[in-house]
């Protein structure tokens, strides 16, 4: 059993301990200590980190009673070594968690929501509550929570026996406990069962913001950050912001106007596009009926045009509804080439098989089954000349399918 320093002292920060005993893993070297002040990943919040003797300390575990730590250098069993942890790290942690508490407590109190997990990363903390929230209620418990850190009420540890857990008023428990519990725990106010490290002073934690709010689960998950975490994501807030100001050419606080007014502009804009499309979609398609070629009977229609590729399979599709019509159109952009490949129902060839030529010739890629292929290619010079060739082609499989009685084009 590793006797845990940190449990009784967050502040800690540099001991002596003995190795027990230390196993290489791939070159890393896992060590258990008879003693040490470095915290294991547990209960959402990441290990500490530091150093071990002349080694780095990557990585902090739990194993049954045992804490083992992750090290770069080796260590004999009965060794003397140094453990110092990081402390801006350790710190990090305590505010992160302690605000974690509060900002818990605040929901508690003041919707009657529960905690029902908690996460601490890097660069991000997260809690999820078992009911859904109104951004006004996250503002309230946002600003109760910064209230309890203004009145930097003591954050205190007490050990209680696992039985008595029922008889006290806690925000939480853990599940499953058995011995001595560790609670942490403010004067009238927030008190849990927790194994983590924590501020002395809620004061220490400094502001609380929430980032983030998105459902979860039927309840809310809050993102948050405590301490220079809530002041770097608030000025990267204000970078954005003063960013956005100054592109609308307005005041800070006016950018909601702003970004409305030219959400409506940008509708309106959206609708005359569409109206547009649409008319020069309905001009192209009678160009293109009225210029389609005979075949044996059938409509034969392979043209290179000047629309966005997305209108390019309704444009097709369209063409072939009057019946025995074969269309291929082909559109040229920036950077590649698309092709729609259509036929009318009953025309008595595969688009899928039809597609291998086309890709040949236009060194595309793409396919297709029954009425419909389409592809692209990225090589958008030349199109001319494969247009005519396809054309060609097109003709041929045409007349090979026999003659139709004359149809009126």
């Amino acid at each position: 059993m590793t006797e845990r320093l940190y449990l009784n002292d967050s502040y800690l920060t540099t001991i002596h301990a003995i190795v027990v005993a230390c196993e290489e893993n791939d070159g890393r070297y896992v060590t258990e200590l008879n003693r040490t002040v470095f915290y294991p990943t547990g209960g959402g919040q990441p290990h500490d980190a530091g150093s071990l003797g002349g080694g780095a300390v990557t990585d902090v575990f739990e194993r049954s009673e045992r804490v083992l730590h992750v090290v770069s250098a080796p260590f004999k069993p009965g060794e003397r070594v140094e453990c110092r942890i990081d402390w801006g790290r350790r710190f990090d942690h305590m505010q992160q968690h302690s605000g974690e508490h509060i900002l818990s407590f605040a929901a508690k109190e003041l919707f009657g929501t529960a905690n029902v997990g908690f996460h601490m990363a890097d660069r991000y903390c997260t809690i999820d509550l078992d009911m859904p929230l109104q951004r006004e209620q996250i503002e309230e418990v946002e600003a109760r929570a910064n209230s309890l850190v203004c009145e930097n009420l003591p954050v205190c540890l007490k050990y209680v026996e696992a039985e008595e857990l029922e008889t006290l008023a806690l925000r939480k428990r853990a599940n499953g406990l058995e011995g001595t519990v560790r609670i942490v725990y403010m004067p009238d106010g927030d008190s849990c069962t927790c194994c983590g490290t924590h501020v002395a002073r809620t004061g220490e934690i400094g502001m609380i913001a929430v980032t983030a709010a998105e459902p979860h689960k039927g309840g809310v998950r809050l993102g948050f950050a405590c301490g220079p975490r809530a002041l770097i994501y608030l000025q990267k807030v204000r970078g954005v912001l003063d960013d956005v100001a100054r592109a609308y050419s307005c005041r800070a606080e006016d950018v909601p106007n702003s970004v409305q007014a030219l959400q409506r502009e940008l509708s309106g804009v959206k609708r005359e596009s569409k109206a547009l499309q649409t008319r020069l979609v309905r001009a192209v398609s009678r160009e293109l009926a009225e210029a389609a070629r005979s075949v044996n009977g059938r409509r034969l229609i392979v043209r290179l045009v000047d629309l966005p590729a997305s209108q390019l399979r309704g444009l097709a599709s369209a063409l072939c509804e009057p019946g025995s019509t074969l269309a291929l159109l082909l559109t040229r952009g920036e950077e590649a080439a698309q092709y729609v490949l259509c036929c009318s129902n009953g025309l008595g060839l595969d688009m899928g098989e039809l597609a291998q030529p086309v890709n040949l010739a236009l060194r595309a890629q793409g396919g297709g089954r029954g009425c419909l292929a389409q592809g692209s290619a990225s090589h958008v010079s030349g199109l001319e000349g494969g247009v005519e060739q396809l054309s060609a082609y097109m003709e041929q499989r045409l007349k090979a399918l026999g003659r139709l009685p004359e149809q009126r084009l």
